[in-house]
């Protein structure tokens, strides 16, 4: 049965790009800004404790996506799947992150976004350096010889429309910044009750709120140049994260926290849209990072492609989900795999592997980088935790099952609880039916090559070895000594 639905997904797989128009004239310029590490918080979102007044106003003449959500909690896996629209672990590029030899190559038949747009006539950057953003970032888990981008330079760009850019944002990815003229009052800001309402906790995460602030800032600079450069009336802009906060329990994890993300999505007056697309409205739609790709697809005047997975959201026949997948694989030394189906009622996660308690699950560099690992490690050893709280220091549970309306910070689990017997067993029967007909790769026995670069792998990334060299082991026990003393010296 597992290799006839195998052949199926090659077939699937192995479609054709179609396009509806054949001048250029016909068609906007498409921008795409995305975020790093960032959860819906922002003012535009109800969050109080931001400043966010340009993404704020982007919304408010475009559309806000409340029920979006990154098919994987970390970079690559999720950058994976909006590069494609189809998920990371069909692809079998599901690990974060391989070698430059172990990379999997994507299939020949198999084009990204910025390929299957210059098909249809249009130009496209990966921009760098404007604006003062823009890092060129791609972060993909597949390796292929094809070209991808035409240029990194926004003045090539804008000069040959119509033209797809992005502009890849490092905020709010850690270290924060600590902007003193994006300050958040550390005394007033408010966190989920899973983590504890210490200064430490309080303070790290108002310097991820002030990144947000300078994100917000950046996006109003990257609008500006788009204005300044006479695009604004023929470009439709889409503001977007790659997954959730970087937080303990959030990035890295399938709570809702780690891949819930913001999506704004701005049409131009005078350019058509979909008939869907309501301005100065919120959209609550489930919707999947792949979906963002085939709509940008329709958005350029293409049809979607067979093997595509994602769907449109915003067309007058879109078909809305019932309901959103999400995976997570290996990060780095940490051995897991967990795979989530989402409702809007409800929340259940399945942990094929147990690494660990939650906190144990962080990698060396999370370690070092994270007050929260230590705040948790210390207050956990004193007895000072809720039980909320403790449970990131207990093995994490083979079945997770949350009502997302009672329980939106997925605190109890409900999973043998005879009240919630029906809803355990349908979420459980729909995961595994999309596991079989996704084709998740991930069950399959794993090459002894991979199993033993991440075994080795242990202290961090590969970005990450290659800036600290041989020293890394040494500057990350300094960084995770020093960060622990940082948190100790609290409860002196």
């Amino acid at each position: 049965m597992r290799a006839l639905i195998g052949l199926s997904i090659l077939g699937f797989l192995f479609g054709s790009t179609a396009f509806l128009y054949s001048k250029a004239g016909d068609r906007p310029n498409i921008l795409w800004i995305i975020a790093e590490d960032m959860s819906q918080d922002l003012g535009c979102y109800g969050n109080e404790f931001v400043h966010t007044p340009n993404i704020d106003r982007l919304a408010a003449r475009g559309m806000r996506f409340k029920n979006v959500f990154t098919t994987g909690p970390a970079c690559s896996p999720s950058r994976t799947a909006l590069a494609t629209g189809v998920y990371q672990t069909t692809l079998g590029a599901y690990h974060m992150r391989y070698s430059e030899e172990l990379m999997p190559r994507l299939p020949e038949r198999i084009r990204t976004l910025p390929e299957m747009l210059r098909e249809n006539g249009y130009f496209t950057g990966n921009i760098f350096n404007v604006s003062g953003t823009g890092t060129g970032k791609d972060d993909w888990l597949f390796k292929t010889s094809r070209k991808i981008w035409d240029t990194q330079s926004w003045e090539e760009l804008v000069e040959n429309e119509p033209f797809y850019g992005l502009v890849n944002m490092s905020h709010s990815h850690r270290p924060f910044a600590r902007d003193s003229e994006m300050k958040v009052e550390e005394e007033g800001v408010e966190i989920p009750p899973y983590y504890p309402n210490h200064p430490v906790s309080r303070k790290d995460w108002a310097g991820y709120l002030e990144d947000v602030n300078r994100a917000d800032e950046l996006v109003g600079a990257i609008l500006e140049k788009l204005e300044s450069d006479g695009l604004e009336d023929n470009t439709i802009v889409v503001f977007l994260s790659d997954h959730g906060r970087p937080m303990i329990r959030a990035k890295n994890w399938l709570y809702d926290s780690g891949t819930q993300v913001p999506l704004v999505i701005y049409y131009p007056d005078n350019v058509e849209k979909p008939s869907r697309f309501k301005a100065g409205t919120e959209n609550r739609d489930l919707i999947s990072g792949v979906d963002l790709v085939a709509e940008t697809i329709l958005a350029a005047g293409g049809r979607i492609p067979e093997w595509m997975q994602g769907r449109s959201f915003l067309r007058e026949k879109s078909e809305p989900r019932k309901a959103v997948f999400t995976a997570v694989d290996r990060i780095g030394n940490i051995n897991t795999r967990s795979r989530s189906v989402r409702t809007h009622h409800f929340k259940y996660i399945r942990n094929y592997k147990i690494p660990g308690s939650i906190n144990e699950s962080t990698t060396a560099y999370r370690r070092a980088m994270h007050p929260m690992y230590h705040l948790l490690q210390i207050m956990g050893e004193k007895s000072l935790l809720t039980p909320a709280q403790a449970r990131l220091l207990e093995p994490m549970a083979p079945e997770e099952l949350y009502d997302l309306e009672s329980d939106p910070f997925e605190m109890m689990n409900l999973v043998g609880n005879p009240e919630y017997v029906v809803q355990h067993h349908s979420l459980k029967a729909m995961l595994a039916t999309w596991i079989e007909t996704s084709g998740d790769r991930g069950f399959e026995a794993e090459d002894p090559a991979v199993a033993a670069y991440f075994n080795s792998y242990g202290q961090t990334t590969t970005k990450d070895l290659e800036k600290y060299g041989a020293t890394t082991t040494d500057r990350l026990q300094k960084d995770f000594n020093h960060m622990r003393a940082y948190v100790q010296s609290h409860f002196e």
